[in-house]
């Protein structure tokens, strides 16, 4: 797909197709990652860190997955070692 490249201040921006940026949910400021290899440059969307756990966990918590594995307090045998 041919884009064009923009002046922006001293540097030089590419504009992104309308499609592409609703597909992929881009607005002003949204993170990106650019590479640049064997005369490639790549453009991927950084996703937020820890994107989509609350979903996961809810989900876990639907399916009873959500069980403690460990206990809230410490036993006195674990205590004196410490």
């Amino acid at each position: 797909m041919e884009a064009k490249v923009v002046k922006v201040g001293t540097s030089l921006g590419m504009v992104i197709p309308r499609f592409i940026a609703v597909e992929e949910k881009l607005v002003q400021g949204s993170l990106i990652n650019i590479e640049y290899s064997n005369n490639r440059i790549i453009v991927t969307k950084l996703e937020k860190s820890r994107s989509g756990w609350a979903e996961a966990f809810a989900k876990y918590a639907a399916e009873g997955e959500d069980e403690q594995m460990l206990p809230d307090f410490i036993d006195s045998e674990a205590e004196e070692l410490i």
